[in-house]
């Protein structure tokens, strides 16, 4: 399966905030980069997080390691794929170990409320 990281400097950040994309496949205990791509999100106006989204699963993606994720992001991959949050701070060695260990909770809940920016 693709499994899509959002993440800056080697630590899991949100779909909306990461400076790279990581798409890596996975099966049982193999780990495999498949792509690493500057993260869409950071050039977007509005729902920035689902700019990320929509890019991975274009790229296959069927389930996603994040640190947050708002209602639009929830909205849009209901039905396409999988949610999992990590714990802030979590390098994206460590999330990997723990998707594939299964420690991870899929989650259909936003960690936040939508963003309201006033300009």
């Amino acid at each position: 399966m693709r499994v899509a990281v959002p993440t800056t400097n080697g630590i899991v950040d949100g779909p909306g905030e990461a400076m790279k994309v990581r798409i890596y496949e996975v099966s049982g205990n193999e780990v495999k980069l498949v792509e690493e791509y500057d993260n869409p999100a950071l050039k977007a106006m509005a729902a920035r997080g689902v700019h990320m989204l929509r890019s991975a699963i274009e790229k296959g993606a069927t389930s996603f390691l994040l640190v947050e994720i708002g209602p639009p992001g929830v909205r849009y991959l209901s039905g396409k794929a999988k949610i999992y949050i990590v714990p802030q701070g979590t390098s994206v060695d460590s999330a990997l170990n723990m998707f594939r260990s299964g420690k991870l909770i899929e989650t259909t809940a936003p960690t936040h409320e939508e963003h309201h920016h006033v300009i």
